[in-house]
């Protein structure tokens, strides 16, 4: 929904649009001493629904469900805050604006920066208040994680021996290629790979990017890629026939193979105690949420929600 062609607006009272003002401050969501009012709120599902067309937007389930995603983030921010407020973790002036200053150059020029602002109908001040949050959000989590327990062997061998499947492999082939732009030119270039070396030819003569590093494609599994399927046959060392694809002509040298297999333990260790501490962390923090949730104040005003609703330009002409 491109932002030009909506307009998200309070409907109370069975449609009554006079009564916008007056409701447009009440809250919707409170979290202990933190407030969502009506008018942030539209405006937060205004945001989250703009990328679609109005009949989407104007679904009740589409509709519904933003609606409960920015009440989730909400109840989740604030219970963010108040626990980084008791445990005294702060970020103070300097520490954001080195990060804005970090971000901003990352961009060609402060045009660029403000054009995304703007494409995302954020202000500065907003853009940097929630940058300010997602930086106490980081401290947060890595002082929850800190209670982490990295995984026994027993839970990586565990892991690994129930999901041996996500680590199979392929067969795959190490290969090198040279590529032209006509097909006089591959079979000059084929002649010639009988006396001189398939590396300085691809190096001198070959159009594709990896040319310079003397045609090395590295591996490739089994297909990944449809053109390259046919060089599987091939032994190690042979040389393919001159074959097209979108992108020229191709001779392709196969310089090693490696069977399907299952990927060892070892091999695979390293991804799967990232996979066991994300699902720890998660655990954790999940663990978290509910303590703090059990001990929080959270009131929402479900009629009000519901009273707010999607209107294009054109519902109402």
């Amino acid at each position: 929904m491109n932002p030009q062609t909506f307009a998200l607006a309070l409907l109370l009272l069975a449609g009554c649009t006079s009564h916008t003002q007056k409701f447009s401050l009440k809250p919707v969501l409170e979290v202990n001493e933190h407030v969502l009012t009506a008018k942030e709120f539209s405006v937060k599902l205004a945001r989250r629904l703009k990328d679609l067309d109005a009949l989407a937007a104007k679904d009740p389930s589409t509709n519904q469900r933003a609606k409960e995603e920015i009440l989730k983030t909400f109840i989740v921010q604030s219970l963010t805050l108040d626990w980084a407020r008791y445990q005294k973790i702060t970020l103070s002036e300097d520490e954001l604006d080195k990060e804005v200053d970090k971000i901003r150059a990352s961009y060609p020029d402060d045009l660029s920066f403000r054009r995304v602002l703007s494409e995302e109908k954020t202000s500065f001040s907003d853009w940097r208040e929630q940058l300010r949050y997602s930086l106490i959000e980081k401290a947060v989590f890595k002082k929850i994680g800190e209670k982490t327990k990295p995984p026994s062997e027993a839970e990586i061998k565990s892991y690994y021996e129930e999901n041996k499947e996500t680590f199979k492999r392929k067969e795959r082939i190490y290969l090198r290629q040279i590529v032209v732009d006509e097909e006089a030119k591959a079979e000059l270039l084929k002649a010639e790979l009988k006396k001189k070396d398939f590396s300085a030819l691809a190096i001198k003569y070959s159009i594709a990017p990896e040319a310079k590093a003397g045609g090395l494609v590295g591996w490739i599994e089994k297909g990944s890629v449809d053109f390259f399927d046919p060089l599987f046959s091939l032994p190690a060392g042979g040389v393919s026939v001159i074959f097209k694809s979108p992108f020229g002509y191709h001779i392709a040298k196969i310089e090693k193979k490696s069977s399907a297999m299952t990927l060892p333990l070892e091999e695979v260790r390293s991804r799967i105690l990232q996979t066991l501490m994300a699902m720890k962390e998660q655990a954790e923090f999940v663990s978290w949420l509910d303590l703090q949730l059990r001990s929080a104040k959270v009131h929402r005003d479900n009629d009000l929600i519901n009273a707010i609703r999607v209107d294009t330009r054109g519902d109402n002409d």
